[in-house]
């Protein structure tokens, strides 16, 4: 490590599908590297659409993740002390807005809150694929997805798919537009889905949040932390910091928002703006750009 410039702290907040991983396979380049940023006083936190379950978990262990965001900012955990510190959620009269059009356009539903995960139709396809991104066991995805029977919820997010078009990246936009009209809700279109929030609540008020509550008293600034994702639902925080990354495996969008630009994610992206990141802020280095091959001599 070369002399640092200053005693500012690193926090990282980072995207975990198409960021951290890509079919969940987490590279090891990836973990060393996280790593590094942990032993030289940086905080990784994970920032993610998806819910506060066995998979985000089990991740956030394997990187010993300060904080879990999830559900798109719905949810903030604190992983070392296994507290959840706050939640925000949407009105039990708009999912059953919601469950009307969904069911109008054959849409399958995923929606939770603290306590209870449903989904609302039977689609055997779309519903192992999504539950593979929250649940890792096959005993954890029989026994805490349930068919929505008319329980009263006030879920933290709701996900709209297709059943007819789920291939479709613009589907989701015909979507939207039967459910723009709601009020009392955050919307974000994505590729592949509709993700629905609590009105005003999205990654990056759940970093500001964050910031202003928890990591005021380490003197830490909005601008000066890390985001880095590569979808829509990334948006939100990219647009907070002045070290705000896209992958090189981005949709459009977070490529026109972000500061600067890292390597697609099975490149490790995640890794080398992390260690872009602490030479920008306080001028940590690893030896060489080639880290892990000077290293080995």
């Amino acid at each position: 490590m070369y002399s640092v410039t200053n005693n500012k702290k690193p926090v990282i907040f980072s995207d975990v599908d198409g960021t951290i991983y890509k079919n969940f396979n987490l590279l090891n380049a990836t973990i060393k590297d996280v790593e590094f940023a942990i032993e030289n006083g940086a905080d990784f936190n994970i920032c993610t659409g998806n819910p506060l379950q066995e998979r985000m978990l089990d991740l956030g262990k394997k990187l010993n993740v300060k904080y879990l965001l999830c559900s798109s900012g719905g949810q903030i955990y604190d992983f070392q002390n296994k507290i959840l510190i706050k939640s925000w959620n949407i009105d039990f009269l708009i999912l059953e807005q919601l469950i009307k059009i969904a069911k109008q356009l054959n849409l399958q539903m995923f929606f939770w809150d603290n306590e209870n995960y449903f989904y609302l139709e039977d689609a055997p396809e779309i519903t192992t694929e999504i539950l593979n991104y929250h649940f890792i066991s096959e005993k954890n995805k029989k026994a805490i997805p349930k068919k929505w029977n008319h329980e009263q919820i006030n879920p933290i997010k709701i996900e709209l798919y297709s059943i007819d078009n789920p291939l479709s990246d613009t589907y989701p936009q015909e979507i939207y537009q039967h459910i723009k009209h709601i009020e009392g809700i955050e919307m974000i279109v994505t590729h592949c889905n509709i993700e629905i929030n609590a009105l005003g609540i999205n990654k990056g008020s759940a970093i500001e949040w964050l910031v202003k509550n928890i990591y005021s008293k380490n003197e830490v600034k909005l601008e000066e932390i890390m985001t880095i994702g590569d979808s829509n639902n990334d948006l939100p925080m990219l647009e907070l910091t002045n070290y705000s990354y896209a992958m090189a495996n981005s949709t459009k969008k977070p490529l026109e928002v972000a500061k600067f630009f890292t390597s697609d994610v099975i490149q490790n992206g995640l890794g080398e703006a992390i260690l872009d990141y602490l030479y920008r802020l306080k001028n940590i280095a690893r030896k060489h750009m080639f880290h892990e091959f000077l290293e080995d001599k």
